[in-house]
């Protein structure tokens, strides 16, 4: 599909291991098929991070309740800090400062329904998630593990701010969290999701040019496993071994789902005093029979929008539709084996625009007297053409090419956009020579609205 060519390609942000472990069961418990079959130098990773590991920690819980809950919490952290000395060290640049940190902390939460609570489960003793079945309905648990690190140093051009602000200096901070949840959501089924977030944050000052980047990123995999079936507890045992989710529905396995989102803000500065900024947000969501979507928003300093839904079914037939600014649409359908179709609408709400828009889409100057909201409808080639016509020719092919080119012409506003558009019905070497109007579609036979998208939660 045409517009996907707006999707981000960042370098991934690397993410916590989950290599396989040994099931932690009690030993009085019987081995599974799946953990019979675990490789051998599982023993020796014994302690990685991984589901089982996460859910089954050592020791005994503190225990309180929480309305018609029993809850059941465990934490611990790490870290270390060191810097440079106060005023730096002196240098034959300047006096250079140097700073850096790193921690890890993790949590385990459990909630069990205070009437289906065991009497070691009141005692501290958390539920085995080896044994999903022993776990009261209504049971959920929540393991996860934060990683953070940070760095930064500098070189001073000279004494106090101003000396501060025309040095060199660089920063780095970056956090790893992953989480995972399970929920026995009735006798047959346990829910379990997987969520990785990342977020770095990253600043460079060069004599008072800085750039400062934050980028959000988080990965979340779902699946409903049936643990009354043999096939869905050994997707299961699977899972707890090296906590990946299965990526298609299958036996046992239902409800797959992922969705990814990122976050991208970026702002240069001079003197300290903000110049440009870009956003950009991205979600991608799958299930587990091969549909998929997108939604894609890119924002700048100037106040320009560009926002992308797309869905494509498990056939390949995708449809997705593109909003720039707020007064251009274009949508794209595409078929396996044809090329994409795409076709433009131009919205005119404001009077004194819709006036102009009329005057460039008709010869006959009585039609800009109506001031009426204005919707136009042309295909790909009487898009490119007013392109051409509007801004000059050698526009490269393809959508992405013309829709940025949209977005330049409408960032001024509706009746800066009409404006535009009326100027290149005028020949500038005769003015007073008859306009050359631009052409456009009749209106297009009702075409199905895109799908309905679940929301995506916002990055936190």
């Amino acid at each position: 599909m045409t517009s996907i060519s707006n999707r981000p390609v960042p370098a991934p942000l690397p993410r916590t291991s989950a290599t396989p472990v040994e099931n932690r069961s009690p030993a009085a418990q019987p081995r599974t098929p799946a953990t019979e079959q675990a490789p051998r130098n599982t023993e020796r990773e014994r302690d990685t991070f991984s589901p089982a590991a996460a859910l089954r920690p050592s020791g005994r819980a503190r225990v309180t309740t929480e309305g018609d809950n029993f809850v059941l919490e465990a934490r611990g952290q790490v870290g270390n800090r060191a810097s440079t000395r106060s005023g730096g060290v002196p240098t034959r640049l300047g006096p250079v400062t140097a700073g850096g940190s790193f921690g890890a902390s993790g949590s385990l939460r459990v909630e069990v329904p205070r009437q289906a609570a065991t009497e070691a489960i009141r005692n501290g003793e958390f539920p085995n998630p080896a044994a999903p079945e022993t776990w009261p309905v209504g049971t959920r648990a929540r393991a996860e593990v934060q990683g953070q690190a940070g760095f930064n140093a500098g070189v001073r051009a000279g004494p106090g701010r101003l000396g501060e602000t025309l040095g060199l200096s660089t920063s780095y901070d970056r956090t790893q969290t992953q989480r995972y949840e399970l929920q026995r959501t009735s006798q047959d089924t346990l829910r379990a999701s997987v969520t990785s977030l990342g977020r770095q944050q990253d600043a460079t000052n060069v004599r008072g040019l800085e750039g400062r980047q934050d980028q959000r990123l988080e990965h979340t995999r779902t699946a409903d496993f049936n643990i009354t079936q043999p096939e869905g507890q050994a997707a299961y045992q699977q899972f707890l071994r090296t906590g990946q989710l299965p990526s298609q529905n299958g036996p046992g396995v239902s409800n797959v789902g992922s969705t990814d989102g990122l976050e991208q803000n970026r702002e240069a500065r001079v003197l300290g005093r903000q110049v440009a900024t870009t956003e950009r947000q991205t979600n991608l969501g799958a299930d587990g029979d091969g549909n998929q979507t997108v939604r894609q928003t890119d924002r700048n300093v100037a106040g320009g929008t560009q926002s992308v839904e797309m869905a494509v079914g498990a056939d390949g037939n995708g449809r997705a539709e593109t909003r720039i600014n707020d007064s251009v649409r274009a949508t794209t359908t595409t078929t396996p084996g044809q090329p994409a179709q795409v076709d433009y609408e131009l919205n005119f709400t404001d009077p004194t625009a819709a006036r102009m828009a009329r005057g460039a889409f008709s010869s006959n100057d009585a039609d800009a007297e109506n001031g009426a909201p204005l919707t136009v409808r042309l295909n790909e080639q009487q898009a490119r053409t007013l392109l051409e016509r509007t801004m000059g020719p050698g526009l490269a092919s393809g959508q992405r090419p013309m829709d940025a080119a949209f977005r330049a012409l409408s960032q001024g506003g509706q009746q800066a956009f009409a404006q535009s558009l009326f100027n290149a019905t005028v020949d500038p070497q005769n003015p007073n020579a008859p306009r050359r109007a631009l052409e456009a579609t009749q209106a297009p036979a009702a075409t199905p609205s895109l799908p309905q998208f679940d929301e995506v939660p916002s990055i936190s």
